[in-house]
């Protein structure tokens, strides 16, 4: 009887806790769904494409080869040098910094003693796959000085495969080959002119730009370069390179008939005259859209995608009846695009939303206040006020410092027009701040740190870029306070203790406050400024 009663003690103990459990994920799914439910409908699509946006940076992140680089499909050993240097770029902008150290520490250590860099066999030498190469070492070369040697050797290389006549040549053509007896186009070495002119600024090498000319007075005669007449992935390799190098009114031609085949559910034919579909080519035709300002195709496009996203974050290289691309492999290079699409479709959010932004604030402004003291004196000091928009701190601390050196950093081209002269601008983010360690006195960021998508990140790049002994300041809106506001599906705002947090990794000194803001007197709980003094 005594053993029963035990028993029966710890059976009643066991389904308490597993009702209590049961109630509580019962009450979380509840609110959750309460949440989505009560979201707009485009804000329940938003909010799909940030989850579509952490699957692919999973896939990412499981099928990045340790200490090389980005494997050609999922199920492959062998990563692909080609597309790990054009991953680069792409994964800086989301603040994986370390992962392109170790991609980029690869690529060196597996270059052609000519400069050039071969296929994933290591095989044969192309000169598309180097020019992708060379943009992943351009991008770290702020934090990866020695990389100049093998970009200007990988430069020179594609000098070689240059003609007088500007056509841009390759040692091969074995892996062009499409079905049907088709064959890639010649047109996509465009691709590969971007680094060329920026290796002939940065090093001022004017034959670099001369041989971009050259190629471009050649390939801008060609009467059907921007024609879709060849598999979409490929056709678009040609519009966005003319948008990077400065022909977006040619390459907007070329998307006058991608919008006319765009169908109803955002999608895009591979070919002019099938039905089946090329995953890469939608999100590149996405990014061709976005940076050419043309944000309603390219979200349709971008929401098809989200759709399309295979349950482990990857994209088979192509779906629907007939199609022959990849039909059956996660392709890398279509993850890098999708990630590239959701850069720019927040990006160009800010551009289109600029006139919303106000250019000037009150000095009484309470935020300003929280700035001023958390910064302390900075006459003759460098500030960088990161994602500055259109500069209206910077102004107005400029005016009582005006012996301070102001940055502005913002992600919207747009903004930074905005910005007075006074202030030194770059494009940039902050979770990709585009400058080298150390290099700032004091660092503030503003009602920012909500829409950095991966705020512990940015705080890590808030904190790198600040020299030590350096002080700190970020104000943005208390979690406690969601709801306010309407805001962007990516937005987030934060306790006290979470950001306390994340910078007492690199900060002491840390502390937060409620402040005031606009014509308030006193705090109400909606802005929180941190303070923090980088470790010595």
């Amino acid at each position: 009887m005594k053993i029963n009663n035990v028993f029966d003690d710890e059976f009643r103990r066991k389904v308490c806790l597993a009702l209590k459990y049961t109630s509580s994920l019962l009450n979380r799914m509840v609110n959750k769904l309460r949440r989505y439910f009560f979201l707009t409908s485009d804000q329940r699509k938003e909010t799909s494409i940030l989850q579509n946006f952490y699957l692919a940076l999973d896939w990412v992140d499981k099928n990045a080869n340790d200490k090389s680089g980005i494997k050609v499909f999922a199920d492959s050993v062998n990563a692909y040098p080609e597309v790990t240097g054009y991953y680069i770029p792409t994964l800086l902008n989301w603040g994986e910094r370390k992962r392109t150290i170790e991609f980029a520490t690869w690529l060196l250590s597996i270059q052609n003693s000519d400069g050039s860099w071969s296929d994933p066999e290591g095989k044969t030498p192309y000169t598309f796959d180097t020019g992708q190469i060379l943009k992943g070492l351009f991008a770290v070369l702020p934090f990866i000085p020695e990389a100049e040697r093998a970009i200007r050797k990988g430069c020179d290389w594609i000098l070689t495969l240059i003609e007088p006549s500007g056509r841009i040549t390759t040692p091969d053509k074995s892996e062009w080959a499409l079905p049907n007896g088709n064959i890639v186009s010649e047109n996509i070495h465009l691709y590969t002119l971007e680094p060329l002119r920026k290796a002939s600024i940065i090093f001022n090498e004017p034959r670099y730009e001369e041989a971009v000319q050259r190629a471009l007075a050649y390939y801008l005669k060609i009467e059907d370069l921007t024609d879709f007449n060849t598999l979409a992935h490929f056709h678009a390799y040609v519009l966005e390179a003319l948008v990077d190098l400065g022909y977006p009114e040619i390459a907007a031609k070329g998307m006058v008939e991608i919008e006319r085949l765009q169908r109803s559910d955002g999608s895009i034919p591979a070919y002019p005259d099938v039905k089946w579909v090329c995953s890469t080519a939608i999100a590149q035709y996405a990014v061709v859209w976005y940076k050419l300002g043309n944000r309603t195709p390219a979200k349709k496009a971008l929401d098809y995608l989200c759709r399309l996203q295979n349950n482990s974050g990857g994209f088979y290289g192509s779906y629907g009846r007939g199609a022959h691309y990849f039909q059956d492999k996660e392709i890398s290079w279509a993850v890098k695009y999708f990630l590239d699409a959701y850069y720019w479709h927040i990006r160009t959010a800010f551009d289109e939303e600029v006139s919303i932004f106000p250019e000037t604030i009150e000095l009484e402004d309470g935020r300003v206040q929280a700035v001023v003291e958390g910064l302390g004196n900075i006459d003759g000091l460098k500030i960088l006020d990161a994602a500055c928009g259109k500069g209206r701190f910077s102004r107005t601390l400029y005016d009582l410092y005006p012996t301070a050196e102001f940055w502005g950093v913002d992600i919207s081209d747009a903004m930074l027009r905005c910005v007075p002269p006074s202030i030194k601008t770059m494009q940039g983010s902050l979770l990709n701040l585009p400058f080298t360690d150390d290099s700032f006195d004091r660092v503030f960021s503003v009602e920012a740190l909500e829409h950095s998508v991966n705020p512990e990140v940015a705080i890590q790049e808030l904190c790198r870029v600040l020299k030590k002994g350096g002080r700190m300041v970020i104000i943005d809106k208390n979690e406690q306070s969601k709801g306010a506001l309407q805001v962007e599906s990516w937005e987030r705002w934060f306790s006290k203790e979470e950001v306390e947090t994340w910078l007492s990794r690199e900060c002491i000194d840390v502390r937060s406050e409620f402040v005031s803001y606009a014509d308030k007197t006193r705090p109400d709980g909606l802005f929180i400024a941190w303070y923090g003094t980088k470790r010595s």
